[in-house]
């Protein structure tokens, strides 16, 4: 596993000497996010009569919304989003495809390069926010919440990228992929709890989620550090997380064999 080692290397000194844009990106992110839930939240509670949510304050709400912004940027790279559909329409795939090692593993280990920066910049960054305005609302995680956040981190970064490469390797057959990846983008705000948490949904609509991949992208890992995940569902969305990482990696390979046969490479 030398060649994955020397990717997944390189990738991160790539990340590390071009850092700036990220944290000017991230940081405003977060000011906009955070300032924008903080007047939404506000609002919806002023229009509940001043009655909050149960487990929830404002400022533990603003804190779950920004959770959340920082996980889409830790499993979306911008350079990582459409890679393989890239690949295949400029015909760059060519000179992977001759390569003595998988071409997903090839790509799984810069996409797992940026996100581990985008991880340790992001946790960074929410840190010094958390401790400065938020400690008093919500108190910082402790050992076992920070536990489940990094373990639902890393599933959850593998299965976007096996969702997403499953979906970019209808490439060989489509000329425009890109509206399939912001719909996903959009189930995931949906019905993955990226927006709200999935506690504030109707009981029928968490026991049916409870079975999708959505939830362990957004909800578990934000519910995780604010140390509002139990062990048993911990376990559960782990469980889940991983078949779905397996049924679209499996998927995924299928259409990507399929696609290459017919392959040209016209464009190289």
């Amino acid at each position: 596993m030398k060649w994955f080692q020397s990717v997944l290397a390189g990738q991160i000194r790539l990340r590390l000497a071009y850092p700036w844009g990220f944290w000017m990106s991230l940081l405003a992110e977060l000011f906009i996010v955070g300032a924008m839930n903080w007047f939404l939240w506000n609002a919806v509670v002023d229009s509940r009569g001043g009655v909050g949510f149960e487990g929830y304050t404002t400022m533990t709400l603003v804190l779950y919304t920004m959770i959340t912004s920082i996980l889409r940027k830790v499993q979306v790279n911008s350079d990582q989003f459409a890679g393989m559909a890239e690949d295949i329409y400029t015909g760059a795939l060519n000179k992977y495809l001759v390569y003595p090692i998988p071409y997903f593993g090839f790509r799984f280990a810069m996409h797992l390069g940026s996100s581990l920066i985008s991880l340790c910049q992001s946790v960074m960054a929410l840190a010094l926010f958390w401790a400065i305005m938020a400690q008093g609302s919500q108190p910082l995680p402790g050992i076992g919440a920070m536990l489940q956040f990094l373990i639902l981190v890393f599933v959850s970064i593998a299965l976007r990228f096996v969702i997403n490469s499953a979906i970019q390797a209808t490439a060989f057959w489509f000329e425009q992929i890109w509206a399939l990846l912001v719909l996903f983008s959009f189930l995931i705000a949906l019905l993955g709890g990226q927006l709200i948490p999935l506690t504030l949904y109707p009981a029928w609509a968490q026991t049916i989620l409870a079975y999708t991949p959505f939830p362990i992208l957004a909800a578990l890992p934000a519910e995780a550090l604010l140390g509002k995940l139990l062990w048993g569902d911990f376990f559960w969305g782990l469980g889940i997380g991983g078949l779905w990482t397996l049924v679209f990696y499996g998927m995924g390979n299928l259409i990507f064999r399929m696609g290459v046969r017919n392959y040209s490479g016209i464009g190289a």
